[in-house]
């Protein structure tokens, strides 16, 4: 029986892609590139304005790399453009488990409030890219709010950090990072730092702390570099 082959290239792919894809099939690791051609593509036909198009080789990318954040969000572009509402929300929903820095947790709130919209559902719709913007200011946030405006009809009310956290969770909607990844990514730091591969040790170090600011991992961070 053939081997699952796919396009990984950092360590804290490798770790996201065995845990949360692999089940019990053996896989090895390409040779080659075969996840840029994909990427490339699928980007010049999104300029084109093709999006069916650009759907199906960001999904031939997906198939090489499903843990690759930048193909899940161009899945997700694409799912907007062709008004497919559940695709939409499927790929963001998985992309959680996937979000290793915070501009990528604010895209995974801004993908929400979208689906939420859709569904009719300004209030957490509201609630998804107000909180967005506690991870990343965005103009997309500030414009999709000020369309929601429009859309209902009346100015949005100001909330605070609890109250929108209240409306997150009350539609059982997470409000930080996914604690299973933010694990996996340091036990790639320190596999990478133990291999003697600084660079991705670092990286991976780098985006535990940009999710959670902790002490001890902004030491290992000074370590590298006194």
């Amino acid at each position: 029986m053939s081997k699952l082959k796919v396009c990984l290239r950092h360590i804290s792919e490798v770790f996201l892609y065995e845990y949360y894809c692999l089940g019990d099939d053996e896989y090895e690791i390409s040779d080659e590139d075969t996840l840029t051609p994909h990427k490339e593509k699928a980007k010049g036909l999104l300029i084109s304005g093709n999006y069916s198009g650009a759907q199906q080789e960001w999904l031939a990318a997906y198939l090489e790399n499903p843990v690759d954040m930048e193909v899940i969000l161009g899945i997700i572009l694409c799912c907007k453009q062709l008004g497919d509402a559940e695709g939409e929300y499927s790929y963001t929903t998985e992309s959680f488990n996937y979000c290793c820095t915070r501009a990528e947790l604010a895209a995974y709130y801004r993908n929400l409030g979208w689906y939420y919209l859709e569904k009719y559902k300004p209030e957490v719709s509201a609630a998804c890219y107000l909180y967005s913007k506690y991870f990343e200011d965005s103009q997309q946030a500030d414009a999709e709010l000020e369309f929601l405006e429009k859309a209902i009809g009346k100015k949005i009310a100001e909330k605070d950090l609890d109250q929108i956290q209240k409306i997150l969770k009350d539609n059982e909607i997470p409000t930080a990072a996914n604690s299973v990844t933010l694990a996996l990514l340091y036990k790639a730091a320190e596999e990478a730092e133990n291999a003697g591969d600084k660079d991705q040790a670092l990286d991976c170090y780098r985006m535990v702390y940009d999710l959670t600011a902790d002490e001890d991992v902004g030491k290992r961070i000074s370590g590298f570099s006194s």
